[in-house]
């Protein structure tokens, strides 16, 4: 999106050789006010400026604030005020002054157009699940039928898109909810809570015939919310599961760290994270996705929601990786 429908016309005047006294009341008033030279102007001042360059007159106190076009993005005057400084600037339109961009109104704006989709995401994938769950009954009706029996494979196809579908549809809605829900936090017993993560995951570590090493160390007590990091640990599990082919190991341990931490680490014997992989490895529906090595679908989401809610509680995940012989998950968390 371009600046142009954010960009204020309505702003204060001062004369370029007026007192800088007068400018500082006038600040007082408004966060910037155009400075003109001859009725023309030339440069936006703050009150930053005055204190950066304190002189008599206000054309003595300008730092030459640079101008950006109306139909620049968003984006890139965000990046030009974080480069300079600055928290408004001057904009040009067709060679001539149009008006001030302040960087809250950028703000403000992205900030309301960030919650309009985030609502509209939520709205359409509670909208999705009804009828992706009525294919999935379909498919189970077809299955059923003998004369359909030939086409067995076709139904197995549709089974899996649609639970790909609505795993997709579950992670998005944890996802976007995660951002806004307050954190429930009570203390809990580090080790007691990471031994329930891999209760769920039992039967498809049984599936893929994988050995799960536990050592659990740590026996501290961590304000923490319990359900989601208990999502976080399990989210890890999961991707270590799908990309460790059957016979291979996955280990899972708790330890004291430095500066009243904790730490979490989860190592795998699988197939590890390529170098062009790992540097968005955490990103929201990254490109760093690919089918576990007996065909689990990836959304992309998994390992984004868990850094999101490890980071909500102060804690930091690492990722280590040869690229070949495994994956290790490294969570630190104040104790």
């Amino acid at each position: 999106m371009t600046i142009k429908p954010l960009v204020t016309k309505h702003y204060e005047t001062i004369d370029a050789y007026a007192g800088a006294c007068v400018a500082r009341e006038l600040l007082r008033l408004t966060p910037a006010v155009v400075v003109l030279e001859e009725n023309r102007p030339i440069d936006v001042l703050t009150a930053s400026d005055l204190a950066l360059k304190p002189h008599q007159l206000v054309i003595d106190c300008l730092h030459g604030s640079p101008t950006v076009s109306c139909t620049e993005s968003t984006a890139a005057v965000m990046s030009l005020m974080k480069t300079t400084g600055k928290i408004v600037l001057p904009v040009i339109y067709n060679d001539n002054f149009y008006g001030l961009i302040y960087q809250a109104d950028i703000l403000s704006y992205l900030h309301t157009n960030h919650e309009k989709q985030k609502l509209a995401l939520l709205a359409a994938a509670h909208d999705l699940r009804s009828p992706i769950a009525a294919i999935d009954m379909l498919g189970t009706i077809l299955r059923a039928d003998p004369v359909l029996n030939k086409h067995l494979h076709l139904i197995d196809k549709l089974s899996e898109t649609c639970d790909y579908a609505q795993v997709l549809i579950e992670d998005i809605i944890i996802t976007e909810k995660s951002h806004s829900e307050e954190l429930t936090l009570l203390d809990e017993n580090l080790d007691e809570l990471v031994d329930e993560c891999t209760t769920s995951l039992s039967d498809k570590l049984k599936d893929k015939q994988l050995v799960l090493s536990k050592q659990l160390c740590s026996n501290r007590a961590v304000k923490v919310d319990r359900l989601k990091l208990k999502r976080a640990i399990g989210n890890i599990l999961w991707n270590s599961i799908k990309f460790t082919h059957p016979g291979g190991m996955i280990m899972l341990s708790t330890s004291e760290a430095a500066n009243n931490r904790v730490c979490i680490t989860i190592r795998d014997t699988g197939i590890g994270i390529p170098e062009s992989m790992r540097e968005n490895i955490f990103d929201k529906f990254t490109k760093a996705k690919r089918q576990g090595t007996a065909g689990e679908p990836t959304t992309g989401l998994g390992l984004y929601l868990t850094k999101t809610i490890i980071e909500s509680h102060g804690g930091t995940i690492d990722m280590e990786s040869d690229g070949k012989t495994g994956t290790s998950f490294i969570v630190s968390l104040p104790a």
